[in-house]
């Protein structure tokens, strides 16, 4: 997981949850999902939903790598499979 989220400091926090109000904390900088999973003591898969709930109500920003923007598609790797299984 090599995303990033980080907090949008312009957002206004009143009425947020203990544990939101934790990850965005967390979120003060740029820092992995898994980062916040493991500072925050949540599992991962809690994290995940409650970052994409908080990114659809514009309160953090998710950044992702050049390699994730960059990476082949799914038909380029099928491809490439295909020819491996050929040799």
């Amino acid at each position: 997981m090599t995303s990033q989220v980080v907090a949008v400091p312009s957002v206004s926090r009143e009425q947020v949850d203990p544990e939101v109000e934790l990850i965005l904390s967390l979120c003060a900088r740029p820092v992995s999902v898994v980062e916040v999973a493991s500072r925050s003591g949540f599992p991962l898969g809690v994290v995940r939903i409650l970052l994409a709930d908080l990114l659809d109500q514009g309160y953090v920003m998710v950044h992702t790598s050049n390699w994730e923007r960059r990476r082949p598609d799914a038909g380029t790797l099928r491809s490439v499979l295909e020819r491996i299984q050929q040799l």
